[in-house]
């Protein structure tokens, strides 16, 4: 953790007009500081900084906060790693408690300088890089280096004094039946940063034909290879510009493109596209573009991709590089890859195209086994959706919409029934941010309900495509709450439940000690309510 009151030797040398004029222009008006608002499109600057207060506010959209909190939602960080980009931007050295979880990244940074300095000086390692097209200011902007044998780095950390057993819990190294071994041995290194530009991981790619091409560090306490994205941290100011991110399969396409100016690209690290991804591409909320290479191994994972993407519902498309060629092939060859990229197929249309490509129509036995993929893949989307996907694939397969047995088809709305709106929008709303979902369990239990208590409990059930609880999504006239209207919203449903509680105590067959114990801790519930 860092230390509280190196948090505040931060703030008390970070100005704010100096942070916030990093990322957007600001114009002096009178003792403040004006510009466009950030966080919301607007023709009018409404969004003022003050030096003397060392905030920022917008009058448009009451976007509101200090230095570090502009970072956060400027670059869609958490409070932690808003601190650390605060402490590089002014070259702060902050300070860390520690505790049983900590650990000492700068070992890698060490380890890194090693690396690079290994690079220089084999000349093999060297003329790979230059051979597959990375000039001398990509190498050095991406920290590339070379790891040595075993030996070698042992020794290294050894002589630097680092401690050897923090290296391992790093992921350095690995115990074998003979000790200590490296995990990256005559390997390319490529460091994998944090977003706020800390090293807690490293790839390696061999030059010694050895069969695994590609290694990563297993998961340590700071690394997590299914949620890490390559490269993100060099991309992140390019794809909250732009609000779109190019996925691709490995370091090398990254760093080419990247080199190419597409500078909004990363990529997984050794695994498919994962649920675990998908928190941080949320964060990003931009248009996603998947591109894979044109192997069978590309494209099944590019499907895979695809329909993770399309099932969460992202907003992009796929590309599949043709011939065997990858981005950074092609980029060496010397392709503008721009028109690839604005071309690229729906997820949905892409998952419907590819699955079909896998199976020989002509055959009654291979279509009926491409019919129940596309029916399946159809049945996991929104069930908003599925009918305009049903369409669609009926066409492309010439086959009856009806034998897509759509559970949506028969789904109607039931104007005839009673709609309770304040409970149907806390249950729209929790259906549309499942996020919500289990911080609304916590407080809400369906008891609470009159009307809708059998919904709620669908809701909670997990139970999407139940059509009593699709009366109530797909009725216009209930609305989706922001989050903070929805609390407001349990907020009053508790207060009136506890209340009606308290009334009712009067006729229950309690003594009174009873009724008073039980008066006292609902009156107390009911003034937190009205504290918070």
């Amino acid at each position: 953790m860092i230390k509280p009151e190196s948090i505040e030797n931060l703030k008390s040398i970070a100005d704010v007009v100096d942070v916030v004029g990093n990322y957007i222009q600001l114009k002096k008006k009178g003792s403040n500081f004006t510009a466009n608002c950030p966080f919301h499109n607007e023709k009018t600057p409404s969004f003022v900084v003050s030096p003397t207060k060392q905030i920022y506010h917008c009058f448009g959209c009451g976007a509101t906060g200090d230095s570090i909190k502009f970072i956060m939602d400027y670059e869609k960080l958490s409070y932690p790693e808003a601190i650390e980009k605060l402490a590089s931007m002014y070259n702060f050295e902050l300070e860390y408690s520690k505790n049983k979880n900590f650990v000492k990244t700068n070992i890698l940074d060490k380890l890194n300088s090693f690396y690079k300095q290994k690079l220089i000086n084999n000349q093999n390692a060297y003329n790979y890089l230059k051979d597959r097209g990375l000039n001398e200011n990509t190498i050095e902007k991406f920290s590339l280096g070379f790891a040595p044998t075993s030996n070698e780095q042992i020794n290294f950390i050894n002589q630097s004094k680092l401690p050897i057993n923090e290296a391992t819990e790093l992921g350095v190294f690995a115990k074998g039946e003979n000790g200590l071994y490296a995990r990256l041995i005559d390997r390319i290194t490529f460091p994998i940063f944090s977003t706020n530009n800390k090293i807690i991981a490293f790839g390696g790619r061999t030059i010694s034909n050895h069969p695994a091409k590609y290694i990563n560090y297993a998961n340590t306490k700071i690394f997590n290879k299914s949620k890490t994205f390559y490269g993100l941290n060099f991309a992140r100011d390019k794809i909250l510009r732009k609000k779109e991110i190019i996925i691709v399969e490995g370091y090398m396409d990254v760093i080419m493109l990247h080199q190419a100016s597409f500078s909004n690209a990363v990529a997984t690290l050794g695994t498919a596209l994962t649920n675990e991804h998908l928190p941080t591409l949320r964060k990003l909320n931009a248009k996603i573009i998947v591109a894979y290479d044109g192997d069978n191994a590309g494209i099944n994972a590019a499907i895979k991709a695809s329909t993770l993407l399309a099932q969460n519902g992202f907003e992009g498309g796929a590309v599949i590089f043709k011939e065997g060629l990858d981005p950074a092939d092609m980029i060496k060859k010397g392709e503008d890859l721009t028109p690839i990229f604005e071309n690229n197929t729906p997820f949905i249309e892409f998952v419907i195209k590819e699955t079909l490509n896998k199976f020989d129509l002509k055959n009654s036995h291979q279509k009926q086994e491409a019919f129940n993929e596309i029916k399946n893949f159809i049945m996991s989307l929104n069930p908003i959706t599925q009918d305009d996907v049903a369409n669609y694939a009926s066409q492309i397969m010439q086959i009856p919409k009806k034998f897509f047995k759509i559970r949506n088809k028969n789904i109607q709305i039931n104007s005839n029934k009673k709609i309770e709106h304040a409970e149907a929008s806390i249950i729209k709303t929790v259906y549309e941010n499942r996020n919500y979902l289990n911080e609304v369990a916590e407080y809400l239990s369906p008891e609470i309900f009159k009307t809708h208590k059998a919904e709620l409990e669908l809701l909670y059930q997990e139970d999407f495509d139940n059509p009593a609880l699709l009366d109530i999504v797909l009725n216009d006239e209930v609305k989706i709450l922001d989050y903070d209207s929805l609390i407001n919203a349990i907020k009053n449903m508790l207060k009136i439940n506890y209340t009606n509680e308290l009334k009712r105590l009067n006729f229950e067959p309690l003594s009174l000690e009873e009724k008073a114990h039980k008066a006292r801790i609902l009156r107390e519930k009911i003034k937190e309510l009205r504290l918070t």
